[in-house]
């Protein structure tokens, strides 16, 4: 896949701290691709976002652009001069970035359009819920017609649904070839919408692996807790032909499919044997993302 921007080497320490905000980060950003980044707080997902803009200077490493590529940026809190109307704004946008005439109107009535704001053009910038804005930010990002778009926790602060408008507007806009880069501490939202993640912890790309690669990893595995004795649990279970792994009450299964799922489920019940915990494989990957940083959850 083409290649638009290319990281290597990358490192930052901010002046008077003795600590690394990053260090040798290497990391490729391929055309079409949606590419999530995960960690912490203080992890340096958002140094390295504002390296790649240009926004900080590195103190080593080098990034590199395919000629003439657009980026457009959606911070986490997007900021904007709330007297003015949703189309103002924008047309403000696209003359600084030397947009005009009908081009500009075209592309203004395009990217409402895209987030859903048509309804909202008229409106004072003031009057917009958050959700709004955060879309507003994103119209904003994609004005110009952007090739490689970056977002810095999207979805940060919103409820479940307008957590859901974000990540359909990311599909939407990759449907379009645009490569997105966006951090999130939300791992449902890198689930359901990226090509590729990568894991920052304290500064070190610790993880930059293809989500489909992780998912073929995961799938089929299942893990179940009881109240059996596990001496018995297990005979019941090899007397079935199931394959596990067992750790005391838990037991861990590979290539669960949907018949052996509900035999097992059977065997459970027919044998008066309590369920007391189940593991599918999602949250099975999420075990991966908290296991390659060494952590449980807690923020730095």
């Amino acid at each position: 896949m083409e290649t638009l921007v290319e990281v290597s080497g990358l490192s930052k320490r901010y002046p008077g701290s003795s600590e690394w905000a990053l260090r040798d980060v290497s990391v490729a950003f391929r055309r079409g691709e949606v590419y999530g980044l995960v960690g912490q707080n203080g992890a340096g997902k958002t140094t390295l976002l504002r390296l790649i803009l240009g926004l900080l200077r590195p103190t080593s490493g080098k990034i590199g652009f395919q000629q003439g590529v657009r980026i457009g940026y959606v911070p986490e809190r997007p900021a904007f001069y709330t007297s003015f109307t949703v189309r103002e704004y924008l047309n403000l946008t696209g003359r600084s970035m030397g947009i005009g005439g009908r081009n500009l109107a075209g592309q203004v009535d395009e990217v409402l359009a895209t987030v859903d704001l048509v309804g909202k053009a008229n409106a004072r910038i003031g009057t917009l819920s958050r959700g709004m804005l955060q879309r507003l930010g994103i119209a904003q990002a994609v004005l110009g017609d952007s090739d490689f778009i970056i977002m810095d926790e999207p979805a940060a602060g919103l409820d479940p649904l307008g957590q859901r408008g974000i990540r359909e507007l990311i599909v939407n806009i990759n449907r379009r070839r645009k490569t997105i880069l966006f951090s999130s501490h939300y791992l449902a939202e890198i689930e359901r919408v990226c090509h590729r993640v990568g894991i920052i912890h304290r500064g070190r790309l610790v993880l930059d692996r293809n989500l489909d690669d992780l998912v073929r990893e995961y799938r089929g595995k299942f893990e179940i807790e009881t109240d059996a004795e596990p001496r018995t649990l297990e005979r019941e279970l090899l007397g079935f032909g199931f394959q596990f792994e067992s750790d005391g009450r838990r037991v861990r299964f590979q290539n669960m499919d949907d018949d052996r799922y509900f035999a097992l489920m059977r065997l459970l019940h027919d044998r008066g044997i309590r369920l007391l915990g189940l593991r599918h494989s999602a949250l099975l990957l999420e075990d991966t993302f908290l296991s390659v940083t060494g952590s449980r959850g807690d923020e730095e």
